[in-house]
Parts: C-alpha cells; structure tokens; sequence
C-alpha cells in the first residue's frame, strides 16, 4: 500500500486534519457476531417503559395545557404580537428620508455582500 504524501504547502483546517488522523488510525476489529448477539438479549422491557413513559408525560402535557387554557394564552399572546407589530410600523416615519439616502444604503449593503463573497472564494 502507497503512502500519500503530506504537502507542506498546503494549509488544512482543523476538520481535515482530523480525518485524516482517523483515516490513518483505523482499525477493523473482527467480534463474529458478539455485537449482535449482544444487541439481541438486551431486555425489551426497557423500550416498552420509555413508550409508557413518554405517552404518560405527553398526555400530562395534554392536560397541563387545557387546564390552563392553552387556547386562550395563544390567541392573546398571537394578537399581542401582532397587534405591537401593527402599530409600530403604523408609527415609523419615512418623511424625512431621501431616495440618495436609501440608494446609499442599498448600494453599502450589495458592497459588503460583494466583499464578503470576494472573501470566501480566496479561502
């Protein structure tokens, strides 16, 4: 088996290097079926009280939420939202903005995308 070679030149990040110990170190271990064996007698009883566990905390969670009116809590706290929502766009004043401020604004805004992308593709 060829060894790859190591490049010195090129500069690898943390997630590359790491795989590539892991790629280096592996190891195939033989167990003959031990595993699946061993999967196979643990106790199903385990797996029959999660799923009693977890339809008991769901129908709790049922229950704690109707009694404390779950419906009425969501519909108030739904029209709060949006109501705020509504009336703090109806109080935003634009009438002292000019187009030049807003085409400045747009054009900052495409430039720092510009920038950033430019930035990504030299990595």
């Amino acid at each position: 088996m060829e060894k790859d070679t190591f490049d010195n030149n090129k500069v690898l990040s943390d997630d590359e290097l790491v795989a590539m110990f892991f790629a280096e170190q592996k190891q195939e271990l033989e167990d003959d079926g031990f595993s699946k064996r061993v999967m196979q007698q643990l106790p199903s009883r385990s797996l029959r009280l999660s799923r009693i566990w977890t339809l008991v905390c769901s129908l709790l969670g049922i229950g704690l939420f109707f009694w404390a009116d779950g419906f009425v809590q969501l519909k108030r706290l739904f029209l709060n939202a949006f109501g705020n929502l509504g009336g703090f766009l109806s109080s935003v004043d634009l009438s002292n903005i000019s187009p030049m401020m807003v085409i400045f604004a747009i054009a900052t805004f495409y430039l720092i995308i510009a920038w950033n992308v430019l930035v990504e593709v030299k990595r």
